[in-house]
């Protein structure tokens, strides 16, 4: 995404007036690109930090700016010059959110490295692989231009455009089968888990019981013992009673 916004950006002057249009137009819509950009990385990131789909996101943004940049290429004829304008602006809204939502997919990837970290490395690779293309993107410009018939011409920069959306289709490509964990989700799920353990272990050291709480089948039950003892004193008693009625009369002692 680095690429392709630094790359609009250089070349806006020209994009923009290929209708013959002044310079205050090419700051409206330089202006206007760049707060596109800024308004829609708000927006996707602020979507991106509640869903956590980051990988869908990215995916989706990837081919849809792919088609983008091709509408850009074809409206490139003078003719064309408003097509051309709102197709920069769909660039700016589809690719612009792409560097914040990777910055966010990169710091759970690569965690436990800061987000400075990865923000950082990014922007250097971005930056110096902007300035590398650049002037690729120029000295590109009249290649094919003119057909073999040597009865259509191409617009300039047509080829440029296409190697600009080669680039971005093969880092989809890259992207789409980049194989990774989520290291910071999986962190965090497990802190969530031992956060609910250790709640759960306090509760029952909390409890009246403890933690040696008694389990049904060897539970007290005071009523039932209660009731065991009676039945056995009666049990004593009755025993009692029919030794009593057994046991033989002594004779009688007569005095002498």
């Amino acid at each position: 995404s680095g690429i392709v916004i630094n790359t609009l950006s250089t070349f806006m002057d020209y994009l923009v007036r290929l209708e013959g249009v002044g310079a205050e137009y090419v700051g409206i819509v330089g202006g206007s690109f760049q707060v596109v950009v800024m308004l829609s990385s708000l927006f996707v990131g602020n979507i991106t930090d509640k869903t956590r789909a980051y990988y869908s996101v990215t995916i989706a943004l990837l081919v849809l700016g792919a088609f983008a940049l091709a509408e850009c290429g074809v409206s490139l004829d003078a003719e064309n010059g408003t097509d051309l304008r709102w197709s920069l602006i769909m660039v700016a809204a589809l690719v612009g959110p792409l560097q914040p939502v990777s910055t966010e997919l990169g710091v759970d990837v690569v965690y436990p490295l800061s987000e400075n970290t990865v923000l950082v490395i990014q922007q250097i690779f971005s930056n110096l692989l902007s300035s590398m293309f650049i002037p690729c993107f120029k000295a590109f410009k009249s290649v094919g231009t003119t057909a073999t018939d040597d009865k259509y011409t191409r617009p300039e920069y047509t080829f440029s455009f296409y190697l600009l959306i080669v680039i971005h289709a093969v880092a989809t490509v890259f992207f789409a089968t980049f194989n990774g964990r989520y290291i910071r989700f999986e962190h965090e799920q497990a802190k969530r888990a031992r956060a609910a353990a250790a709640a759960v272990a306090a509760a029952t050291a909390s409890s009246p019981f403890g933690s040696a709480a008694p389990t049904p089948n060897t539970a007290f039950h005071p009523v039932a013992d209660q009731r065991s003892n009676n039945n056995n004193n009666l049990f004593a008693y009755g025993r009692h009673q029919e030794e009593e009625e057994a046991r033989p009369l002594m004779p009688d002692h007569h005095v002498v």
